[in-house]
Protein backbone atom coordinates (compact mmCIF):
# COMPACT_ATOMS: atom_id res chain seq x y z
CA UNK A 1 0.00 0.00 0.00
CA UNK A 2 1.14 3.37 -0.80
CA UNK A 3 2.99 5.56 2.37
CA UNK A 4 1.18 8.65 0.22
CA UNK A 5 -2.60 7.71 1.07
CA UNK A 6 -4.48 6.32 3.36
CA UNK A 7 -8.32 6.14 3.60
CA UNK A 8 -9.08 6.77 7.08
CA UNK A 9 -12.79 6.50 8.34
CA UNK A 10 -14.45 9.06 9.89
CA UNK A 11 -13.60 7.77 13.96
CA UNK A 12 -9.94 8.21 12.89
CA UNK A 13 -9.84 11.55 11.13
CA UNK A 14 -11.51 12.88 14.24
CA UNK A 15 -8.77 11.59 16.60
CA UNK A 16 -5.75 12.79 17.85
CA UNK A 17 -2.35 12.94 15.81
CA UNK A 18 -0.74 9.86 17.84
CA UNK A 19 -3.96 7.91 16.80
CA UNK A 20 -4.26 8.24 13.22
CA UNK A 21 -0.60 7.36 13.01
CA UNK A 22 -1.27 4.43 14.57
CA UNK A 23 -3.84 3.35 12.41
CA UNK A 24 -2.12 4.40 9.16
CA UNK A 25 1.07 2.40 10.35
CA UNK A 26 -1.01 -0.65 10.86
CA UNK A 27 -2.32 -0.39 7.25
CA UNK A 28 0.55 0.14 5.68
CA UNK A 29 1.86 -3.33 7.48
CA UNK A 30 -1.12 -4.89 5.81
CA UNK A 31 -3.69 -5.18 8.82
CA UNK A 32 -7.37 -4.96 7.58
CA UNK A 33 -9.09 -2.26 8.00
CA UNK A 34 -11.56 -2.97 10.59
CA UNK A 35 -8.68 -4.43 12.68
CA UNK A 36 -6.75 -1.49 12.72
CA UNK A 37 -9.74 1.03 13.91
CA UNK A 38 -10.70 -1.54 16.55
CA UNK A 39 -6.62 -1.46 17.63
CA UNK A 40 -5.81 2.00 17.29
CA UNK A 41 -9.42 3.33 18.99
CA UNK A 42 -8.66 0.56 21.30
CA UNK A 43 -12.52 -0.17 21.43
CA UNK A 44 -13.71 -4.50 21.15
CA UNK A 45 -15.58 -5.16 18.08
CA UNK A 46 -19.32 -4.71 19.38
CA UNK A 47 -21.00 -7.92 20.07
CA UNK A 48 -25.26 -8.93 20.40
CA UNK A 49 -26.47 -8.63 23.02
CA UNK A 50 -24.27 -5.62 24.31
CA UNK A 51 -25.83 -2.20 25.63
CA UNK A 52 -23.11 -0.54 23.23
CA UNK A 53 -24.07 -2.33 19.99
CA UNK A 54 -27.77 -1.90 20.97
CA UNK A 55 -27.65 1.90 21.45
CA UNK A 56 -25.22 2.77 18.70
CA UNK A 57 -26.84 5.09 16.33
CA UNK A 58 -29.64 5.49 19.04
CA UNK A 59 -27.98 7.56 21.93
CA UNK A 60 -28.95 11.01 20.47
CA UNK A 61 -32.72 10.82 18.88
CA UNK A 62 -31.04 9.83 15.57
CA UNK A 63 -34.89 8.31 15.32
CA UNK A 64 -36.34 11.17 15.51
CA UNK A 65 -33.77 12.62 12.96
CA UNK A 66 -35.03 10.03 9.89
CA UNK A 67 -38.57 11.00 10.68
CA UNK A 68 -40.77 13.78 9.36
CA UNK A 69 -40.17 17.16 11.12
CA UNK A 70 -43.31 17.62 12.36
CA UNK A 71 -43.78 14.24 13.85
CA UNK A 72 -40.60 14.12 15.13
CA UNK A 73 -41.51 17.44 17.33
CA UNK A 74 -44.98 15.69 18.25
CA UNK A 75 -43.78 12.52 19.47
CA UNK A 76 -41.20 14.45 21.29
CA UNK A 77 -43.37 16.98 22.66
CA UNK A 78 -46.22 14.39 23.77
CA UNK A 79 -43.40 12.30 25.61
CA UNK A 80 -42.22 15.51 27.70
CA UNK A 81 -45.72 16.00 28.16
CA UNK A 82 -46.15 12.67 29.89
CA UNK A 83 -43.19 13.90 32.16
CA UNK A 84 -40.54 11.47 30.17
CA UNK A 85 -37.11 12.13 29.57
CA UNK A 86 -36.02 10.99 26.14
CA UNK A 87 -32.39 12.16 26.12
CA UNK A 88 -30.38 9.20 25.87
CA UNK A 89 -32.67 7.23 25.57
CA UNK A 90 -34.77 5.16 22.14
CA UNK A 91 -38.19 4.69 21.92
CA UNK A 92 -38.79 0.68 21.30
CA UNK A 93 -42.41 0.67 20.16
CA UNK A 94 -42.12 -3.17 20.41
CA UNK A 95 -42.94 -3.16 24.32
CA UNK A 96 -45.13 -0.04 24.65
CA UNK A 97 -48.41 -0.68 25.78
CA UNK A 98 -51.43 1.54 24.51
CA UNK A 99 -49.82 4.68 25.15
CA UNK A 100 -47.34 4.46 22.73
CA UNK A 101 -44.65 7.04 23.08
CA UNK A 102 -46.23 8.38 25.97
CA UNK A 103 -45.45 5.29 27.66
CA UNK A 104 -42.38 5.49 29.97
CA UNK A 105 -41.13 2.03 29.97
CA UNK A 106 -41.26 2.19 26.34
CA UNK A 107 -38.14 4.31 25.84
CA UNK A 108 -35.22 2.37 26.87
CA UNK A 109 -31.33 3.10 27.62
CA UNK A 110 -30.31 -0.34 26.91
CA UNK A 111 -31.11 -4.11 26.92
CA UNK A 112 -32.00 -4.25 30.51
CA UNK A 113 -34.03 -1.92 30.31
CA UNK A 114 -36.30 -4.26 27.48
CA UNK A 115 -35.58 -7.66 29.12
CA UNK A 116 -37.18 -6.12 32.59
CA UNK A 117 -40.06 -4.85 30.51
CA UNK A 118 -40.59 -7.87 28.53
CA UNK A 119 -40.81 -9.82 31.76
CA UNK A 120 -43.07 -7.63 33.58
CA UNK A 121 -45.73 -7.36 30.64
CA UNK A 122 -45.48 -11.02 29.33
CA UNK A 123 -43.97 -9.74 26.10
CA UNK A 124 -41.83 -12.21 23.67
CA UNK A 125 -38.98 -10.34 22.54
CA UNK A 126 -36.28 -11.67 20.11
CA UNK A 127 -33.10 -9.32 18.03
CA UNK A 128 -30.76 -7.80 20.50
CA UNK A 129 -32.62 -9.31 23.74
CA UNK A 130 -34.54 -12.51 23.48
CA UNK A 131 -37.21 -13.39 26.17
CA UNK A 132 -40.01 -15.83 25.95
CA UNK A 133 -42.17 -15.61 28.45
CA UNK A 134 -43.81 -19.13 28.11
CA UNK A 135 -47.74 -19.85 28.25
CA UNK A 136 -49.41 -17.87 30.90
CA UNK A 137 -50.78 -19.78 33.93
CA UNK A 138 -54.66 -19.10 33.34
CA UNK A 139 -55.79 -16.62 35.97
CA UNK A 140 -58.55 -17.88 38.26
CA UNK A 141 -61.33 -15.21 39.01
CA UNK A 142 -64.51 -15.66 41.70
CA UNK A 143 -67.42 -16.33 39.91
CA UNK A 144 -69.16 -13.79 38.59
CA UNK A 145 -72.30 -12.25 41.05
CA UNK A 146 -74.90 -11.84 38.06
CA UNK A 147 -74.36 -15.79 37.16
CA UNK A 148 -74.94 -16.78 40.64
CA UNK A 149 -78.20 -14.41 40.77
CA UNK A 150 -79.34 -16.00 37.57
CA UNK A 151 -78.39 -19.60 38.77
CA UNK A 152 -80.18 -18.82 41.94
CA UNK A 153 -83.13 -17.98 40.61
CA UNK A 154 -83.45 -21.69 38.50
CA UNK A 155 -82.44 -23.47 41.33
CA UNK A 156 -85.17 -21.77 43.28
CA UNK A 157 -88.07 -23.05 41.39
CA UNK A 158 -86.07 -26.39 42.54
CA UNK A 159 -86.08 -25.90 45.69
CA UNK A 160 -88.14 -23.93 46.79
CA UNK A 161 -87.85 -24.86 50.54
CA UNK A 162 -84.10 -24.03 50.85
CA UNK A 163 -82.61 -20.61 52.12
CA UNK A 164 -80.52 -18.10 50.31
CA UNK A 165 -77.30 -19.29 51.45
CA UNK A 166 -78.09 -23.04 51.02
CA UNK A 167 -78.79 -21.79 47.42
CA UNK A 168 -75.66 -19.84 47.11
CA UNK A 169 -73.67 -22.69 48.33
CA UNK A 170 -75.15 -25.04 46.00
CA UNK A 171 -74.60 -22.78 42.66
CA UNK A 172 -71.03 -22.31 43.68
CA UNK A 173 -69.92 -25.65 44.16
CA UNK A 174 -72.05 -26.64 41.01
CA UNK A 175 -70.58 -24.24 38.44
CA UNK A 176 -67.17 -23.22 40.02
CA UNK A 177 -64.30 -24.42 38.93
CA UNK A 178 -62.82 -27.07 40.47
CA UNK A 179 -58.60 -27.74 41.04
CA UNK A 180 -57.78 -30.97 40.70
CA UNK A 181 -56.05 -31.89 43.86
CA UNK A 182 -58.54 -30.21 46.07
CA UNK A 183 -59.72 -32.56 48.35
CA UNK A 184 -63.23 -31.89 47.09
Amino acid sequence: MSTAYVHMPDEIECAPKEIRDHYCRMIRDGQSESWALMCALQTPPGTKGSDRAFMQGRMNNQQLDEMPVNQARYISKEARQAGISIEGKYYCGGIADKRGWRDPRAWVSGNDDILNVAKERRLMVSGSVNYDPGVAPPKRVKMSESIIREEAKKYKKLHPNLSKGEIRHMVIEKHSYKAKNRGV
